[in-house]
């Protein structure tokens, strides 16, 4: 466990190294073990961040905290990670759980870069979803037939049909095929920016009309009216609910 906890500081401290040198640090938290929060802002955009060794650290209320705050305050909510199940997380290769983003701190830089991620992890594989619009505009004007590019890529016919259709994504060997034939953004770009709460989610976490509990955040709550409100009942946590609350442009309330 201390060599565990070792290694989650070790990529916090890497982290905050980043944001010291390329932004600032608005708000961070180290009270939950393995899994720590910060508010960084970079280039007056900030992030909403989780910071774990291994993407299987942020439990999944932890995921549902984190998407939810992130909608209502409009801060791009991700996950800083070193690897998932033990195996480590590629450069430019991120992992997709419940809607939230995990990647690799060298990925995140690449972000703030300005160089969005292409690839994901998914069941253990590396996949690329293909702009299937785009490869049939360029095969076609490279005057290729399904049959030839099948035959480049080492697939069917019927693959490669499926790719221009957009109903299966493509495993790294041949997406890396595909962008050195037609140039990288023959792959769809991934945001991670992008927020999805289900309604289903919602619902879970429901207190009333406009209130949603919070489980494992400093907030126990957020309310939304005109304002955000983040709310907190427990008074040893009111401080740092309400410096998270300051951090995200949201009201501070006591309950």
């Amino acid at each position: 466990m201390d060599m565990y906890k070792n290694n989650v500081d070790k990529l916090l401290h890497a982290t905050l190294n980043v944001v010291k040198s390329r932004g600032e640090e608005i708000f961070l938290d180290v009270s939950r073990p393995y899994a720590y929060t910060l508010v960084a802002e970079f280039d007056k955009k900030k992030f909403l961040m989780k910071i774990s060794a291994d993407a299987e650290d942020v439990s999944g209320s932890a995921v549902k905290d984190l998407k939810i705050l992130g909608k209502y305050t409009t801060t791009p909510a991700l996950c800083i990670i070193s690897g998932v199940r033990g195996r480590v997380l590629q450069r430019g290769v991120v992992y997709i759980r419940d809607d939230i983003v995990f990647m690799s701190l060298s990925t995140f830089k690449d972000v703030l870069d300005g160089k969005l991620p292409l690839f994901k992890l998914n069941r253990g594989v590396i996949t690329a979803t293909i702009r299937g619009d785009k490869l049939r505009e360029r095969r076609e004007s490279a005057d290729m037939s399904l049959g030839a590019l099948a035959n480049e890529l080492g697939v069917t016919r019927e693959t490669v049909y499926r790719y221009e259709r957009g109903e299966i994504e493509a495993p790294l060997k041949i997406a890396n095929k595909l962008i050195i034939m037609f140039g990288e953004d023959i792959i769809k770009k991934i945001d991670i920016t992008n927020i999805e709460v289900s309604k289903e989610e919602l619902l879970s976490r429901r207190i009333d009309n406009n209130t949603y509990r919070l489980v494992e955040s400093h907030p126990d709550a957020v309310r939304v009216e005109k304002n955000v409100f983040l709310i907190s009942t427990d008074r040893d946590r009111y401080e740092k609910t309400k410096e998270l609350a300051e951090a995200l442009g949201a009201q501070f309330e006591k309950m």
